[in-house]
């Protein structure tokens, strides 16, 4: 059974049905505030792995804006209580086998709609034929030819009721009216649910930062709150623990054999140790370790007495054990998840994770492991269902999975008590604000800086002023016959040598590329470049200047042009909005690069308040007319650049 759509009203910032789809792995993203906990809650109440966490309650759910005419309108009779959650799942051949063994055709589409509401009851809804219900209910009934003729003309299970009213209640007709009054107690699709299907229906495992194990309890103290219904979030993880022991309160209190309670607990730390370090690849040496001692006068309070169960992590690498609460929160929240999860999957029953804000204390690399315990736990049918505002629990290539929800009356400032939307879901990026999409912006992003780094070679420039030009020229050159830069080469703009090593860092460079720099200025090797060196991830001889390839010592890659052209260029970008061209610029003084001294003149013009110069405009030109300027561009430029492709192609 597989949940496809959801549909949410009437609770909390939420007032306006919202409607969405659910996949395997479906997340949610949004600013704070946005509703996405309330989607989540909502979701979870209708079927809850906690049954105390059933009920909706009007006082703290309802809408607080409407809350007072909706209690008017229920208490006069003038509605029904609302339904918040209405939930559509997928039925598998495995969920329909038995009813459609005792109803043949029952079914006229595999699907099942459950629905609660503040009436706190799951309502079920079935796509049936009633029709073919009221003849397999004949079809076993022991009657008289008569009978069935009268009867066969029923369609409904209440038209059977009916007509069944004038038959003798006794003799062959009583199992029918027996079977019949059952269906009708119910309503036809509730009996089919509870009998058939409830079992079958998945368990919402909610998890936030609520339910994180403190690390050390006392037992007495869990098993007076057991008694009490008054268990703690952070509880139901412990007794994951516990029960993946195979151990209960009791035995731990008073044990038959301590060597047997211990090697319970030994497993279990064994198991939970295999599957978080399965997905934790922060530190690959940390086992998990579990103790039981009566309390001490200096335990902490509540646990100078009785009996305590303390959770450690030991590290295999260093020696040394720490309190499990000690560790570092997203650890803490990783392992208690993982606890209280692998002790409901053993239970084997079906479940939906609701995850909310899971990334609040991973790292980005924790994140990712994350995200890859849900691919391999959704290939054995499990869903989830997850809200975040970290780029990296968003996966750029499925951004089919990821829902935006925003709070309208939020971000349209309306701030008055008229009807208003509230939180809606959204899957296209283009209606909703741009905040809301920033988690999106991140993914895209970084995986975009990623796709800088294919599997070829590196150039690394400045800027993509760079990029334009060398690639152009090298197209010129290709095509009359002389060497451009070779394909393997993947021209990457990085800022600048002072931001080259953490450009590097942050974009995951792979060890197996070789790297070439073409920069303009003199490089600190020393300071700058210094850490890339020792590494292995540059070599001093790869590293070029534009000053080497042009007539000045300090030049940009325009200086490999004549100057006449490159004004030429300028004066075409610009010549709508300058009342004559420039025609030529001062000598070169050391250390001035041509876009320099054309930035300055373009500032003495009158028209300086309404023209800014950038590299950008002379660049696009020449990308866009390049071929038609190939007969302007000297015989010495082709050589600077051409100079350049070749040392770059044989660089080491």
């Amino acid at each position: 059974m597989k949940l496809t759509t959801v549909e949410i009203s009437d609770y909390k910032c939420i007032r306006t049905p919202c409607n969405f789809d659910v996949s395997d792995i479906t997340c949610f993203v949004g600013k704070n505030e946005s509703g996405k906990t309330a989607v989540l809650e909502a979701l979870y109440h209708l079927n809850p792995i906690i049954p105390e966490h059933g009920d909706f309650n009007v006082d703290d759910d309802y809408p607080r804006i409407d809350v007072e005419d909706y209690r008017l309108e229920v208490e006069r009779g003038r509605r029904e209580p609302a339904i918040v959650t209405r939930a559509t799942f997928s039925l598998e051949d495995e969920d329909r086998r038995d009813m459609e063994a005792d109803f043949p055709g029952i079914l006229s589409r595999p699907e099942l709609v459950l629905s609660k509401g503040y009436g706190n009851k799951i309502l079920a809804q079935l796509m049936i034929n009633e029709r073919d219900v009221v003849g397999t209910l004949l079809s076993r009934a022991r009657l008289t030819k008569q009978q069935l003729k009268e009867l066969s003309q029923c369609s409904t299970v209440p038209d059977l009721a009916s007509s069944l009213k004038s038959l003798e209640k006794g003799g062959a007709a009583k199992d029918l009216v027996e079977s019949v009054n059952l269906i009708l107690d119910k309503g036809l699709h509730q009996y089919l649910f509870e009998r058939y299907l409830e079992t079958r229906v998945p368990k919402f495992l909610y998890f936030d930062e609520f339910y994180q194990m403190e690390g050390h309890i006392n037992i007495q103290a869990l098993i007076q709150r057991q008694r009490n219904n008054e268990l703690l979030d952070s509880d139901y993880p412990l007794l994951g623990i516990i029960d993946l022991a195979r151990l209960n309160l009791e035995e731990i209190v008073n044990p038959r054999r301590a060597l047997e309670r211990g090697n319970r607990l030994e497993g279990a730390s064994n198991h939970l140790t295999q599957s978080i370090m399965k997905y934790w690849s922060q530190n690959r040496e940390l086992e998990m370790r579990f103790d039981i001692r009566p309390g001490l006068p200096e335990d902490p309070p509540g646990m100078q007495s009785g009996t305590n169960l303390w959770c450690y992590v030991y590290n295999s690498k260093q020696k040394v054990s720490t309190l499990l609460g000690r560790r570092s929160r997203g650890f803490v929240w990783f392992f208690s998840f993982l606890a209280w999860f692998s002790q409901q999957k053993r239970k084997n029953i079906p479940l939906i994770l609701l995850l909310d804000e899971p990334s609040l204390f991973l790292h980005a690399s924790a994140q990712k492991d994350l995200l890859r315990f849900m691919e391999d736990e959704c290939r054995s049918g499990l869903q989830v269902v997850y809200t975040t505002q970290s780029p990296y629990m968003v996966d750029p290539n499925r951004l089919d999975r990821v829902r935006i929800l925003e709070d309208r009356s939020i971000e349209s400032g309306d701030v008055s008590i008229s009807p208003r939307e509230g939180t809606q879901v959204y899957t296209d990026a283009l209606q909703v604000h741009r905040e809301s999409i920033m988690p999106l912006e991140g993914a895209l992003g970084y995986q975009l800086s990623l796709d800088l780094f294919p599997g070829t070679d590196l150039l690394l420039v400045e800027s993509i002023y760079d990029l334009i030009y060398l690639q152009a020229m090298s197209g010129l050159l290709a095509e009359s016959g002389r060497i451009g830069l070779d394909a393997r080469w993947t021209i990457t703009p990085v800022g600048g040598a002072h931001e080259l090593p953490v450009f590097l860092s942050l974009m995951g460079y792979r060890g197996n590329q070789r790297m070439a720099c073409l920069f303009s200025g003199k490089v600190n090797e020393q300071e700058e470049l210094q850490p890339l060196f020792e590494r292995n991830i540059l070599r001093k001889e790869s590293i070029y200047l534009y000053g080497d390839f042009a007539e000045s010592p300090v030049a940009g890659v325009e200086d490999l042009f004549d100057t006449d052209f490159y004004l030429y260029l300028v004066n075409s970008a610009y010549l709508e909005v300058m009342t004559k061209p420039i025609s030529k610029v001062h000598p070169k003084k050391k250390n001035r690069k041509i876009v320099d001294l054309v930035a300055e003149l373009v500032q003495s013009m009158p028209e300086a308040d309404r023209v800014r110069f950038t590299r950008f405009k002379p660049a696009k030109f020449f990308l866009e007319h390049g071929p038609a300027l190939k007969s302007q561009i000297s015989p010495q430029t082709y050589d600077r650049f051409g100079r350049i492709y070749e040392v770059i192609n044989a660089s080491p």
